[in-house]
């Protein structure tokens, strides 16, 4: 029993680590605009993102930070659970 990892604990940090990404990028975007679409293009491989990005509101901003989290906290448990009946 020793080997488990417990599910909760892996969710909840893994729902905190997409929630503080989510944040730093919302932040960069606001301030650095230009730059941060410059570096998705990078991330995606030299994909030209310029057409599909439109200002964001506020509460859109939230909105996904919220989802993020939240998808980030499945995935998490998913990992825990599957790591934990591998075992």
């Amino acid at each position: 029993m020793k080997d488990k990892i417990n599910v909760i604990k892996v969710a909840n940090t893994l729902a905190f680590t997409v929630a503080i990404i989510y944040l730093i990028c919302i932040i960069a975007v606001w301030i650095a605009p230009e730059f941060t679409m410059a570096i998705g293009n990078y991330l995606l491989h030299g994909v030209d993102i310029s057409d599909s990005i439109v200002e964001r509101s506020l509460g859109y901003s939230l909105i996904s930070l919220i989802l993020g989290a939240i998808v980030g906290w499945l995935i998490g448990a998913l990992f825990a659970f599957t790591y934990n009946r591998l075992r």
